[in-house]
């Protein structure tokens, strides 16, 4: 068997050395209205920005 065909033969590195599969993270959880808007209002106010206005019938 020639080096290339012993390469060739050798699993995909997973990075996990020899200990099988990685643990899957939990998906992280989706932000509400009120922390998204609470997080922008820090976004805008460090940055000098107006605050946003809402505008009554305009499609989200």
């Amino acid at each position: 068997m020639t080096a290339r065909d012993r390469l060739l033969a050798e699993e995909l590195p997973t990075g996990t050395f020899g200990r099988g599969k990685r643990p899957k993270r939990p998906a992280p959880r989706p932000w509400t209205p009120e922390e998204q808007a609470a997080h922008y209002a820090e976004l805008a106010a460090a940055l000098g920005e107006p605050p946003l206005r809402v505008v009554p019938g305009a499609a989200a």
